[in-house]
């Protein structure tokens, strides 16, 4: 199996043989102090609510039959999503066909591909990446064996304008400096990403205007990869290799460091962290309990565990859902109800975006490029089931 960036992809590695198993949880909110930040909704503003916990049920059959349709020619090829054009009606993907291997925009209703960039080794190289607004932005990496040698690209979809913006960092002896497994984030017109840059775990964090390209360096240090929270760059950042982090903001409007939202602010020791800039999502340390705020200005709570043995690998967060991957299979959940439903046969992940979800399936035999089904979920179509009748159904 090939190397990947993606965390998701993690998950199709995992043993099938793992008991998977649910406990919902409905708890106090996460203990924390609030943090006043500008632009961000302030303390007793309106804000959506969000439910107590959340709760398995089977697909409706709006949810299944969706779940049937693949988007064409994607079982047929390896295709892996970065991200999803503004309208919603294509994505950007990495994909190795008979034809071409690289970066391409995909019609998600055809199939047709639209190459962006060829791979110059199809055998080796991989991308990552993500998108947003018009940018699209993407690690490429030339190994199988390896990660740390890479290359930042950003694409503009209004004018097809493709900039290169960094390269990873070698040592004396040429090799790159070992940095995290993570595709870049993208906000607005702007671009981050982590990469190691000395010896005993040193990373910094890059900040890319996309629109002129200037890129900054505005953290060193044992850091992780960041994400956009609204205008905050967001970053894990411990004392030491091995020890907890906690989250770490600038923000890129006043280019200062910045306080955290309350439902940021008791977020310790995971790098698993979705936000739309109002509702958040994160994973607890040891990767067995999902944490789900619907605003800013309101600490998260427990709303997912898991049994023992199990894990989860991946979030994805789109217009009222978010998704998650375990070692068992990928989950789709309505995070105004709190219902949600298991939505591949096992492992797979999702991809999300600020119109649809995406759904990948797990492959179905191994090979160096094996078939990924991709399916196109569009959460304001879907109709949920409210918790309270299917409170204790945990499905099958």
């Amino acid at each position: 199996m090939r190397t990947r960036r993606r965390p998701a992809a993690r998950a199709l590695a995992l043993a099938a043989t793992c008991a998977a198993g649910w406990l919902l949880t409905a708890c106090s909110a996460v203990p924390g102090k609030p943090a006043a930040q500008a632009g961000h909704p302030a303390a007793g503003s309106a804000s959506p609510a969000a439910p107590a916990i959340f709760c398995r049920a089977s697909p409706r059959r709006d949810l299944r039959n969706t779940l049937l349709r693949t988007v064409p020619d994607s079982g047929q090829s390896e295709v892996l999503p970065l991200g999803v054009a503004p309208h919603g009606t294509s994505a950007y993907v990495a994909t190795w066909t008979p034809a071409f291997s690289g970066v391409a925009e995909l019609n998600l209703r055809t199939g047709s591909l639209q190459p962006i960039q060829r791979f110059g080794n199809p055998v080796t190289d991989q991308a990552d990446g993500a998108a947003n607004g018009h940018w699209l932005v993407w690690a490429e990496t030339y190994s199988l064996d390896s990660l740390d040698d890479f290359t930042i690209y950003a694409w503009n979809a209004s004018t097809g304008r493709l900039r290169k913006l960094g390269h990873s960092i070698a040592g004396r002896r040429g090799v790159p400096w070992p940095s995290p497994w993570h595709a870049p984030a993208v906000s607005r017109d702007y671009a981050a990403w982590a990469q190691g840059y000395g010896p005993g775990g040193l990373v910094e964090i890059r900040l890319a205007d996309l629109r002129t390209g200037v890129v900054r360096t505005i953290r060193r240090g044992h850091v992780q990869p960041p994400f956009f929270d609204g205008r905050l760059l967001v970053w894990p950042e411990s004392d030491s290799p091995g020890s907890l982090t906690t989250l770490h903001a600038y923000n890129i409007s006043t280019h200062a460091t910045a306080s955290l939202p309350p439902a940021l602010a008791a977020v310790h020791g995971t790098e698993f962290v979705v936000t739309d800039g109002t509702r958040t999502a994160y994973l607890s340390p040891n990767l067995n309990r999902l944490y789900y705020s619907p605003a800013q200005d309101k600490p998260a709570r427990l709303v997912v565990r898991l049994t023992a043995g199990n894990a989860f690998a991946d979030l994805a967060i789109a217009p009222g859902s978010l998704a998650w991957t375990t070692n068992r299979a990928t989950y789709l959940a309505n995070t105004s109800t709190g219902t949600f439903s298991r939505v591949t046969p096992r492992y797979g992940f999702a991809t999300g975006s600020a119109s649809v979800m995406l759904i990948t399936d797990a492959p179905v035999t191994k090979s160096a490029h094996p078939v990924l089904p991709l399916h196109v979920v569009r959460p304001a179509m879907l109709a949920w089931a409210s918790c309270r009748s299917h409170g204790d159904d945990l499905g099958g």
